[in-house]
């Protein structure tokens, strides 16, 4: 792996007169939503859409957006089942189906991105939506440390079964919750992800674990979650229609290798990959201006030479 050299961050300061990020709520494909969003007072602001991870929700952008909102009109939707936004209430959250509910979120919102950034679970989503035609304007897509392909050995094979029985056992998310607010529990699970996170960070993660239903969200994601078919599908939509595609991978993550992007970028027609040197899997709550930085370098319309 080759560390990347990148655009100074400190020129992605945000400034004094940033729009007000504001927290909303839509309906859409069934779902309760809520969502962070910068009013669309400035034409000239081309959309982005920004996409957690599983087990996270829209705050886990919240030191991005400060750096991003002098450039967009920002996006941050809870995606379903997680934070504010209400689950499926039939069947799992696969990724086809979730994909599907935030495209009728953005038909909702008459929101087109230009830019698109997924942070691991996120980053598979982001994909699975332009696969689908839901992203007809975007000129960019950044995966963050991406969960892109299955897991493997006798995680893969137990993990989903394992995820899928918990979701039928209504005292597991209750009794999670539980466990996770014993003292240092926290710490010690964002310690295994490989990143470090301030005293904000970890009180964001603190009230997400302390939502059963945020909990049951983030079980029934992994239950019906399937990447299997999506590289393949990439390489072959890739190879007609490029588009600008970066996998940025922390290089302590201890959640999904950083090997992982590497290998994919090099399996995509066109794709370009970078390390991001001392971060962990949390790589954007570390350093919250790395985000702009890589957009700048992708040539995202609004903050790009694009």
């Amino acid at each position: 792996m080759q560390a990347s050299m990148l655009p100074n961050p400190a020129t992605a300061a945000a400034q004094a007169d940033d729009p007000p990020l504001e927290e909303q709520h839509a309906s859409a494909a069934g779902l309760g939503w809520r969502l962070v969003r910068s009013p669309p007072a400035d034409p000239r602001r081309p959309a982005l859409l920004l996409l957690h991870g599983t087990g996270s929700s829209s705050r886990s952008w919240a030191g991005c957006a400060a750096v991003l909102a002098p450039h967009f009109e920002l996006l941050m939707p809870d995606l379903p089942g997680h934070g504010g936004t209400t689950g499926f209430k039939q069947a799992a959250a696969s990724l086809p189906r979730m994909a599907h509910a935030l495209a009728a979120l953005l038909r909702a919102l008459g929101v087109a991105p230009v830019g698109v950034v997924g942070h691991s679970a996120g980053a598979a989503l982001m994909l699975q939506l332009w696969l689908d035609g839901a992203l007809p304007q975007a000129r960019g897509l950044l995966s963050l440390n991406g969960a892109l392909q299955p897991l493997s050995g006798l995680a893969g094979r137990l993990f989903p079964p394992l995820a899928r029985l918990m979701t039928r056992l209504p005292a597991v998310p209750r009794l999670a919750a539980q466990a996770a607010a014993r003292p240092g529990a926290l710490q010690h699970l964002v310690a295994s992800t490989g990143s470090q996170l301030d005293d904000a960070g970890l009180a964001h993660y603190r009230e997400l674990l302390a939502q059963p239903s945020h909990i049951a969200g983030a079980l029934q994601m992994m239950a019906g979650w399937n990447v299997g078919p999506l590289l393949p599908a990439l390489r072959q939509r890739l190879a007609r229609q490029p588009i600008a595609l970066m996998l940025a991978a922390g290089e302590r993550d201890r959640t999904v290798s950083a090997a992982q992007s590497q290998q994919v970028a090099q399996a995509l027609p066109g794709a370009r990959f970078r390390l991001l040197p001392g971060l962990g899997h949390l790589a954007h709550e570390e350093q919250p201006a790395i985000v702009a930085a890589l957009l700048a370098e992708l040539g995202v319309p609004g903050i790009g030479a694009g």
